[in-house]
């Protein structure tokens, strides 16, 4: 199907995502806007109450959240090209990866006996998958991973990259400094919940009492693990737990050019924006090795296992050694910003509409 007018996409994701707010609902909202700028892409935030598919030409759904199946699946009957950005990576179970129910689920769907509705709810990745004319993971890595877990044609994929906003490359570190009084600490940014294995974090950092910077609020559901790492920082005297900041604060901004170390020690993790933001605001990186992290920042990050609090210890103390340099940087503004992510969009547009 070719048009000759500006291609006319839905987005959706699930319900609950401007109420909790992270990376995945940045990730939409900005590849929302520059895709706008171009002229090229008419979107709009799906409206349960008013919108009709058939007004449109693809449905764009962001996570494979159970909330969004039937959508995508109506989408499919009615017609609509459909494209996901699956924002997934293979949870890590402490041991039961091959046993817990992620693997019983993708064993079902690989089987064809995925009707055990259970399952189908909870874990509708293969339906997802398979209703999708393009998948757009952010890594080549996920692409294999979830191609080959879920046996999926690989041809169904196209890698799209995360982005990131390029003002973080003209951060100051001035306005943190001067409102907190430290400079060249151990930072982390994101939602505190026990995938990001904060508490290991913070348990390291108050053993080598280096300033630390602990930015974020709670992950919905899990305050007993937000108030564990809140006690352990209050505790410390050199752990400032500071709260969440705007995505688009200055303050946001300049933490990062204040911070000397980047630290994300989570169990499993996609394609952080926080990462990419703090690599581009000069920061040395220290990242799980259960992520895409490698494809992003090659050898210009530490790669930790989050299993091993000494390994995560050694890695921040060998990072802070380190000076810093503007290599990462320049590779993060070559590769990654929402201009370049807005185009690949563009193209996989394209290639859905000719399916």
């Amino acid at each position: 199907m070719e048009v000759d007018r500006p291609i006319k996409v839905l987005y959706f994701t699930h319900p609950a995502a401007f109420n909790i707010f992270g990376g995945a609902e940045i990730q939409m909202m900005k590849t929302k806007r520059y895709l706008e700028k171009s002229g090229k892409c008419f979107i709009k935030l799906f409206d349960i109450f008013c919108d009709k598919l058939e007004d449109y030409d693809a449905l764009h759904i962001f996570q494979m959240s159970p909330e969004c199946l039937s959508l995508f699946r109506l989408a499919k009957l009615k017609g609509l090209k459909t494209v996901l950005t699956p924002i997934w990576w293979e949870p890590y179970s402490r041991g039961l990866e091959k046993f817990g129910p992620m693997a019983f689920a993708r064993f079902c769907s690989n089987l064809k006996i995925y009707k055990m509705i259970t399952f189908r709810e909870l874990y509708p990745f293969k339906d997802f998958l398979d209703l999708a004319d393009v998948i757009l993971p952010s890594s080549e890595m996920g692409s294999m991973i979830l191609s080959h877990r879920f046996r999926v044609n690989p041809g169904k994929f196209f890698v799209v990259y995360n982005g990131v906003d390029d003002r973080f490359a003209k951060a100051e570190p001035n306005l943190f400094v001067e409102k907190y009084g430290i400079k060249d600490f151990i930072l982390y940014v994101g939602k505190v919940g026990k995938v990001k294995n904060l508490l290991s974090l913070l348990k390291v950092c108050r053993e080598i009492e280096i300033p630390t910077v602990i930015i974020g609020d709670a992950q919905p559901f899990e305050k007993d693990y937000f108030m564990a790492c809140k006690k352990i920082a209050e505790s410390s005297r050199n752990i400032h737990f500071i709260g969440s900041l705007p995505h688009d604060s200055d303050e946001l901004a300049s933490a990062y050019a204040a911070a000397k170390v980047f630290v994300l020690p989570s169990w499993h993790e996609v394609a952080s924006l926080s990462a990419l933001e703090a690599g581009l605001a000069g920061c040395n990186m220290v990242i799980t090795q259960r992520s895409s992290a490698p494809e992003y920042f090659k050898n210009f990050a530490l790669y930790v296992n989050p299993a091993s609090v000494k390994d995560i210890k050694e890695k921040i103390l060998e990072a802070y050694a380190k000076p810093r340099t503007d290599e990462l940087k320049q590779r993060i503004l070559n590769n990654y910003t929402w201009e370049i992510v807005a185009k690949r969009t563009m193209e996989a547009y394209k290639l859905a509409l000719k399916r």
